[in-house]
């Protein structure tokens, strides 16, 4: 099987949970069968590369391609930015333009069996692959926060996304989600012309914390020693925050529910480690008189040093209101932290409901927001048995050779005929 996969992240440009799943589940998919990947440049990669038996593809446009390369020179760009959003659009489409460009010159012979299209920012490869060259397509929806989802991170009047999303769904021979909800949350919005199968995901750390060279210990003192750099007193407990700082990450009900958690756990430290409305936290800190209580990292962390926020962390708190999957339940459950997610998360992280590996709260809640990290907090019972049932469940059941084989089976369905 020929296929390729047009995503916006693969590695090493990863700066979300897509990087993460492209780094992950690519390896598995590619070990039986021919892959490329076409994907955005960011001003400091190859245009061509072949790695780990997949070739990459990364077009570099002119005006575009050096514009956005001289500011990923100096930082990331910021996606909760209107500008810099629109910018990282742009570039998506022009690159999208590229990837069709390439599969036309392609012999048809020598053409994909099939194009994986993952979200909708990619829809413009997805429809000319469909229009144009006659190939199946098949799109993974890996979030829907710009289109039909209740919170979304844009402003979209015109309802823009939403219609890219269902048109890309309408012309798919099948749909691919993380998760029942989101599935779910696809039939009520009218998602009913493509059979959607549900692929639960692997976890972050999978083959980190499954490698026998993985040390516990060196993770413990790294730990210990970043407590000491950001200034956190040996007897103070650490509350942690990651994911970007926006709206649908439920950051702001977290800070508003601060107080009422700092007066029942006065020895308590919020740690947000991420990316975005820093600014908005350091005024919502200020303005709520919490001082030194919250922590912020400056930016994205990644690889060692996240790990390490995370063995430091008491208890993790991811209050999201809308959550595709959430690689990083996964990544704090792997590590064995006791895990406090919103109500936006997929049920699948709560494993037996008699003895939930998870505290679920409702994120639009602050009270119940509160009400849920106090009782984890101040009962160490209760958090020994969270953080036993979550490493648990993650290792057991979220696999990537598993979700691999899955995605595969979609693809074989595709190709041989049964996809409607």
């Amino acid at each position: 099987m020929r296929i390729a996969h047009v995503i916006n992240q693969f590695p090493p440009n990863i700066t979300a949970g897509l990087g993460r799943y492209a780094e992950l589940i690519a390896p598995h998919l590619s070990r039986r069968h021919e892959m490329a990947v076409l994907t955005v440049n960011d001003g400091r990669l190859p245009v061509w590369e072949r790695t780990g038996g997949i070739t990459v593809y990364r077009p570099r446009g002119r005006l575009l391609g050096l514009l956005v390369g001289a500011i990923a020179r100096r930082r990331r760009l910021n996606r909760t930015r209107g500008v810099e959003f629109l910018l990282l659009a742009l570039t998506v489409v022009v690159s999208n333009w590229r990837y069709f460009l390439l599969l036309r010159r392609l012999r048809p012979g020598r053409r994909p069996d099939l194009v994986a299209v993952h979200d909708s920012t990619n829809f413009l490869c997805g429809l000319l692959c469909h229009y144009l060259l006659r190939l199946p397509v098949v799109f993974h929806v890996h979030t829907t926060e710009y289109g039909v989802a209740p919170q979304r991170s844009i402003a979209d009047p015109l309802n823009l996304f939403a219609a890219l999303e269902r048109w890309l769904a309408r012309i798919s021979r099948r749909v691919v989600v993380a998760t029942p909800e989101v599935r779910e949350q696809l039939l009520r919005a009218g998602w009913d012309r493509s059979p959607i199968d549900v692929v639960r995901l692997g976890g972050t750390y999978e083959r980190v914390v499954a490698d026998p060279a993985f040390d516990h210990g060196k993770l413990r003192l790294g730990a210990l020693d970043l407590r000491a750099r950001l200034g956190i007193a040996e007897g103070d407990r650490v509350l942690l925050f990651v994911g970007r700082i926006e709206r649908q990450k439920g950051i702001y009900q977290l800070l508003e529910a601060m107080p009422r958690i700092r007066a029942a756990v006065p020895d308590l430290r919020l740690v947000i480690v991420g990316e975005g409305d820093e600014a908005g936290v350091a005024r919502i800190t200020a303005e709520a008189g919490l001082g030194d209580r919250v922590l912020t990292s400056g930016g994205w962390v990644s690889g060692q040093e996240l790990r390490e926020y995370y063995a430091m962390a008491d208890a993790c708190v991811f209050p999201s209101l809308f959550e595709p999957f959430g690689l990083v339940a996964t990544e704090a459950m792997a590590l064995a932290r006791p895990v406090i997610l919103g109500d936006g998360f997929s049920r699948i992280f709560l494993g037996d409901p008699a003895e939930p590996a998870v505290r679920f709260v409702r994120a639009a809640d602050p009270g119940d927001i509160a009400g849920g990290v106090i009782e984890v907090m101040t009962d160490a019972d209760l958090r020994r048995a969270l953080a036993s049932r979550g490493e648990r469940l993650v290792r057991e059941t979220l696999s990537w050779s598993r979700a691999a084989e899955e995605t595969l089976a979609v693809y074989a369905k595709v190709l041989s005929g049964t996809a409607r």
